[in-house]
């Protein structure tokens, strides 16, 4: 029998495999290690943008003092070999039929596009994902756009074992037999109410839809940044197993905290997603 939604707060300091369906507070790129070679079935991530968010911290650059913030970020020189040192390990646990959806922002993608190719992934499409609100800009076009590169380990040759669900909820024609789903998705993200609140939190939406096209029931899915825990809720909610990684410990306890609230609450289907950071 599996179990969906396990939680092990252990730091596990010794090279050993790690038990599935929980997350783990330390640096995704050990974690990794720790994981079987050729287990993963999907990829589903939205690591660290390499911006200057507000309440930065720099656990990840191993150079500079712990700042004490929530948000781990990379510095923009670092940023391509802090990519390489992920998306490879990644690619060594991945099954051969494995494929991925990273999100990106703009300033950095360039870099996430060249290790990927660089690494031996394939670009399947290149999504962009349209929200309803950004950052208020006065002389240039505010950005109110994130990137989904949809990966495989696939080549064209064997492409047709790629798992891709043609869920009619997701066509962009209603038509009996006349599915078709385009590469620009309109979803509005989370507005959170309050308190002190996780950057860059993911709509279940976006991420329900990504893990419903890219897999199936029981397959093991890899999330290396948990942020807040959407991906991991849309696990839980659609039973896959998965390995999730956060390494900031008061991100961590927010996404902890949501997917505890939201195991309690999936009889009742009343999702109380809103969990905000405390201020330290």
């Amino acid at each position: 029998m599996i179990f969906f939604g396990l939680l092990v707060r252990k730091n596990y300091g010794q090279l050993s495999m790690l038990p599935p369906n929980a997350i783990y507070n330390i640096d995704c790129r050990e974690g990794l290690t720790q994981i079987p070679q050729e287990s993963i079935d999907l990829l589903l991530t939205d690591p660290p943008f390499g911006i200057d968010f507000q309440n930065v911290g720099s656990q990840y650059n191993r150079k500079q003092k712990e700042l004490g913030h929530n948000y781990i970020e990379i510095p923009e020189n670092e940023y391509y070999e802090f990519t390489l040192s992920w998306i490879k390990a990644a690619y060594n646990i991945m099954k051969p039929t494995a494929s991925g959806f990273i999100f990106s922002g703009w300033n950095n993608l360039s870099d996430i596009l060249n290790v990927l190719t660089e690494v031996g992934f394939r670009l399947v499409n290149h999504i962009i994902w349209k929200y309803q609100f950004g950052v208020f800009t006065k002389n240039r076009f505010t950005s109110s756009h994130y990137h989904i590169l949809y990966i495989t380990k696939l080549s064209e040759k064997d492409d047709k074992t790629r798992i891709f669900n043609r869920l009619p909820e997701y066509s962009n024609s209603k038509l009996p037999g006349k599915l078709y789903f385009e590469d620009v998705w309109y979803i509005n993200r989370d507005y959170q109410k309050g308190g002190k609140k996780t950057p860059t939190r993911l709509p279940l939406e976006v991420t329900d839809k990504c893990l419903l096209i890219g897999s199936k029931e029981g397959d093991m899915i890899l999330e290396p940044f948990c942020g807040s825990g959407s991906v991991i809720l849309s696990c839980i909610k659609h039973k896959r197993q998965y390995y999730g990684f956060e390494l900031s410990k008061p991100i961590f306890d927010v996404a902890e905290t949501r997917i505890n609230e939201f195991k309690q609450q999936l009889d009742s289907k009343k999702y109380k997603l809103d969990i905000f950071l405390k201020e330290i």
